[in-house]
């Protein structure tokens, strides 16, 4: 059975029974001399048992098995031990495909003393027993094999080996939960993302959801890596596509902040109050409200009719700027007020027009953003799926 595969730790944990036979030579007798006995049971404290345990145990070696445990012992000296026992085993795990990897992990049995000298281990069989297999609601058991190990490094005396058996387990994640908890809602962030470009600038929620978005991709990479091991031996594609993800999130906010400064910076269409109260305080547009068209020096066509009605401020504004300098006004006190009115009014129309020209930058801006993010994203998810699913 197994009960858990640790990804962050490393460590495999399953439980099963060993079946070890072997034939004690000093432990025959006659059958027909005690009454046709084949078999009896005896205590493990009663016979030899080899000196066995778990090779690549995760915490610490311990012996198999227990001494009131029982084997089976025939009359021909021929004893089964059938051990139970817990592994919690060492398995490097590659998670470059999480959540569509698949692992292949190893359980190591050897003799802790005797060597090939004084034991042989040889496999009955090539692959595990699955018959009283339990299933793991995360793993899927795909394969197994049986065969002979002996470590790397030989043994205390040189030229023997430490005789063992290793049982290879290849196990395949099962992908729905992770599918729904964690594939679907990436992707609908990554949509998110795409349409922080296609709010309008004027809603006032525009940052609002790119924000949102990057604190949810930050959220989605915390959980992602808790469970993935502190390791470089290989890299999760997930965690690289929320790593793309989130510096495009990164980079829309920024951008997003770029387009609604010239947005905000071009809301500049009506004339600025300062002016407003320059012309209404001015003495031209005192004299206009007391004389006629005809005896108004400072414009050549306001458009006031005789009626002493009270002239347009802008009409003001634009008749300031055609206002003509002559040698004869030119110390006119009207004339004065006149040219410096003129002067504020065409520098705001400058700043203006620059303005009107950074609104027409941000929509621009806006609309490359969106294109790009959105052909990143769908082709960095695109990319991802098929290298998850069918690398």
């Amino acid at each position: 059975m197994i009960h858990d595969l640790d990804l962050k730790n490393q460590v495999l944990t399953t439980n099963a029974w060993l079946r070890i036979a072997w034939k004690d030579e000093f432990l025959t007798w006659n059958a027909s001399d005690f009454h046709n006995v084949t078999e009896i049971l005896v205590s493990r404290g009663e016979v030899w048992t080899p000196d066995l345990l778990v090779e690549n145990t995760a915490f610490g070696y311990r012996e198999l098995g227990i001494d009131k445990m029982l084997l089976n012992l025939d009359h021909e000296g021929q004893i089964i031990w059938e051990p139970g026992l817990i592994t919690q085993t060492i398995c490097e795990v590659n998670i470059a495909k999480y959540p569509f990897d698949s692992q292949h992990c190893s359980i190591r049995v050897m003799s802790w003393m005797h060597t090939n000298r004084s034991l042989q281990v040889s496999v009955a069989s090539n692959s595990i027993d699955t018959t009283n297999y339990y299933p793991n609601g995360e793993w899927d058991l795909v394969n197994t094999c049986v065969r002979a190990f002996s470590p790397e490094d030989g043994s205390y005396n040189v030229g023997e080996i430490l005789p063992g058996a290793e049982a290879i387990i290849e196990l395949r994640r099962r992908p729905v939960y992770y599918i729904i908890s964690t594939i679907l809602p990436i992707s609908m962030l990554s949509l998110l993302n795409v349409l922080v470009f296609m709010l309008p600038t004027n809603t006032g929620e525009k940052m609002t959801l790119a924000v949102t978005v990057l604190l949810s991709f930050t959220v989605f990479m915390s959980v992602v890596n808790e469970v993935m091991p502190k390791t470089s031996n290989s890299v999760s594609i997930l965690a690289v596509y929320l790593t793309i993800l989130l510096t495009m999130s990164g980079l829309s906010v920024a951008s997003t902040v770029l387009v609604l400064h010239f947005h905000h910076h071009a809301d500049m269409n009506a004339s600025p109050s300062h002016l407003m109260n320059d012309v209404r305080n001015s003495r031209v547009y005192k004299t206009q409200r007391s004389h006629s068209i005809n005896n108004n020096r400072c414009r050549k066509g306001s458009g006031i009719g005789k009626s002493e009605a009270i002239p347009s401020t802008e009409k003001l504004l634009e008749d300031y700027m055609e206002v003509e300098d002559s040698e004869d006004q030119a110390r006119s006190e009207i004339n004065v007020c006149c040219r410096k009115l003129r002067t504020k009014l065409e520098n705001w129309q400058k700043r203006r027009k620059r303005r009107v020209l950074g609104r027409e930058f941000a929509e621009k801006l806006d609309r490359a953003l969106f294109c790009t993010v959105t052909v990143l994203t769908l082709g960095s998810t695109v990319i991802v799926m098929i290298l998850l699913i069918y690398w």
